[in-house]
């Protein structure tokens, strides 16, 4: 049963990264449906800071950056974990460790999501980390 709550915690941060990278091609293409949106993106646009070393960066673009990476992490530690559920079955134990990490991450993003963001990522933070709690509490010590 662990493995099954391991690997749907995998494939909801799999979902939860390609969910959003769609809202990050939102927000790429955005132009504003309001005046106050429209100014607040030109602003965010339109004024370029010297962040040093040769890089000029507007806040759209850094806002941006940071989206785009809240997509591909939650993907890769999908990926990651499906991978280390394939070959779990060489380190007995490993799977409880993971299952341990990957809560207290999620558990963290869950409350940071709580506190800072949208019901969107909240939801799938959540049932993330609800699956991998659930993994933790069903799997053996120093086995699978």
């Amino acid at each position: 049963m662990s493995r099954k709550l391991f690997a749907a915690g995998c494939w909801v941060l799999i979902a939860l990264g390609l969910v959003h990278l769609m809202g990050h091609y939102g927000l790429m293409t955005a132009e504003g449906d309001t005046e106050a949106e429209r100014q607040l993106l030109s602003l965010m646009r339109g004024n370029p800071q010297d962040m040093g070393l040769g890089f000029v960066r507007s806040m759209f673009d850094i806002v941006a950056g940071f989206s785009l990476a809240f997509s591909i992490l939650p993907a890769g530690m999908g990926l990651l974990g499906l991978l280390l559920l394939r070959h779990e079955g060489r380190a007995p134990g490993l799977l409880r460790q993971a299952s341990i990490v990957y809560a207290g991450v999620y558990g963290i993003m869950t409350a940071v999501a709580f506190r800072y963001w949208f019901p969107a990522p909240l939801f799938f933070l959540a049932a993330a980390f609800v699956c991998f709690l659930a993994a933790v509490a069903t799997v053996r010590r120093g086995g699978a």
